[in-house]
């Protein structure tokens, strides 16, 4: 049986709380456990006749809000009579950081592993673990994690489509993610901060955090670096630039497409476009990274006959049409636009501190203003940036009247330093070379901090391209910033049984009148 956890009414605007009382007749209901497979149950609903709540298992429901009660439940209703046990949601959250398991191929290994059906029911659909009841578990086991944590009650629309009834709370997650980085942001340990003595006999302290971004990213709008959300993930702009759906496809070109074409009339754009369909798919496909990864990366669903790769972004050809003397390159649009990279902070120990989305490119721009943003708390600036293109971040923000150089040592991988930058270079050979900087250096001369930490943590992030290639950016952000909060879980309990003794540092904020 599934009773609410209250005997007695708990909203606080209940003006005379009393004993609940059963409204309706036990429901019948499934739930998906870990120990004894898919089992019959029966739901209970209660009722205040006061106030008119409504008490279901995991949540209450008052004027149309559903409120979640404090705490952890032991089963989360995934749909309607539909329950699966928090053991089974944190095993499927396991598989995802661990081996890049999908919700279709989680729902799939409970099936075939862990439901202990009849062969009689094997097919019945009924006791079917579907992979929207994966999404919706993930989804608000994690709300409900984040709502224990920060002491507060989720509480969303028990009204409208499932779909939609957590985009809101999604959306709040989300810019409380972005505004304070991940919970590991205060992270320290002796693998990322080393303490050491000076000439002087005095001791000092040092720490390090490496950046570096990975090529992968959602559906986007069409113009570079609009950050606005498209209302689906099949549109190729968003709202505000919907009008250029209408122009042609090729790209510094205003005029309007032709009925049945993607581009517009001029002969030259016709013949690209007709060159993109004769060649199709596959010849522009084979060359691009995003498309490379999506063939040897974990597909969606392992039973499924073929994976799916990325669609062509952009077509860029010689017209044939054209003697080789003056010809001009165009360049075509004729898939969506995808978000750039996403640009990792990570601590040299592998905790990651934050994240974030470069719509348009990787630049040092971004990134300058990246590392401003998220470390405005006093304090919070690390001594050390390990970043591959520390030489142009050290002149920009030189040129832009920053400070950061000054503030931070900015210097490249050993590996960069020796192989791909200039020694002649000032910014390279003296202000970015990591062998200028003695905290760096162990006492055995081996190198302190791993600063190839960041290549290591993208073979794993890389891992999930194909789960998020088509995900909207509400979505997106949550995903990845979950499976990178337990990836940090995981990785601090490492820490903690290899003596690294990890913790977190206090920063103190200066108040001024």
């Amino acid at each position: 049986m599934l009773y609410a956890p209250h005997r007695i009414c708990t909203n606080p605007q209940c003006s005379a709380p009393r004993l609940l009382r059963h409204k309706d007749i036990p429901a019948r209901a499934v739930v998906f456990t870990r120990n004894d497979g898919v089992c019959e149950a029966r739901s209970v609903h209660l009722y205040c006749y006061s106030c008119q709540t409504n008490y279901h298992h995991d949540y209450s429901v008052h004027r149309g809000v559903r409120s979640y009660y404090e705490g952890l439940p032991s089963a989360v209703q995934v749909a309607e009579h539909i329950y699966v046990e928090r053991d089974v949601l944190e095993f499927f959250l396991t598989l995802t950081v661990l081996s890049w398991t999908s919700a279709t191929n989680a729902a799939q290994i409970y099936h075939e592993a862990f439901s202990r059906l009849e062969p009689g029911d094997r097919d019945n659909p009924r006791y079917r673990l579907r992979t929207e009841h994966v999404w919706d578990g993930f989804i608000i086991n994690s709300l409900l994690k984040d709502a224990c944590d920060r002491h507060y009650v989720l509480q969303v629309p028990h009204i409208g489509n499932q779909k939609d009834r957590f985009t809101a709370a999604m959306q709040a997650r989300n810019e409380y993610m972005r505004r304070s980085g991940q919970p590991e942001f205060a992270h320290w340990c002796t693998k990322c901060h080393r303490r050491y003595d000076n000439d002087d006999g005095s001791t000092d302290f040092s720490d390090a955090i490496v950046i570096d971004g990975i090529d992968m990213g959602r559906p986007c709008c069409g113009v570079c670096h609009c950050t606005g959300e498209l209302l689906s993930t099949q549109d190729h702009f968003c709202p505000q630039h919907w009008e250029l759906h209408r122009q042609c496809a090729v790209e510094g070109c205003n005029a309007p497409k032709q009925p049945g074409r993607r581009v517009c009339t001029a002969p030259d754009h016709v013949v690209i476009e007709d060159w993109y369909k004769l060649h199709g798919k596959g010849m522009f496909t084979l060359a691009g990274r995003r498309a490379q990864r999506a063939r040897v990366a974990h597909p969606p669903d392992a039973l499924a006959s073929s994976a799916a790769v990325d669609e062509i972004i952009t077509v860029e050809v010689t017209c044939p049409s054209k003697p080789d003397v003056g010809n001009r390159t165009l360049k075509a649009n004729f898939g969506r636009r995808r978000t750039h990279n996403e640009q990792l902070a990570i601590r040299p120990c592998g905790i990651i501190l934050y994240r974030e989305t470069f719509p348009g490119s990787e630049t040092v721009t971004q990134t300058l203003d990246m590392v401003r943003k998220r470390h405005q708390i006093p304090g919070s600036m690390p001594c050390y940036i390990h970043y591959d293109c520390n030489c142009i971040l050290y002149q920009h923000s030189q040129a832009r009247g920053e400070t950061l150089h000054e503030e931070v040592g900015l210097p490249v991988d050993v590996f960069h330093w020796k192989c791909k930058h200039k020694r002649t270079n000032d910014a390279c050979a003296i202000h970015c070379n990591p062998y200028n900087y003695r905290e760096l250096l162990a006492d055995d001369g081996s190198w302190f901090f791993n600063s190839s930490v960041a290549e290591q943590t993208n073979v794993w992030f890389g891992g999930y391209h194909s789960i998020i290639r088509e995900m909207g950016c509400i979505l997106y952000d949550f995903f990845l910033d979950e499976v990178i909060k337990e990836k940090n879980r995981i990785t601090r309990e490492r820490l903690l049984a290899r003596g690294c003794l990890p913790g977190y540092r206090e920063f103190r904020f200066t108040h001024t009148d």
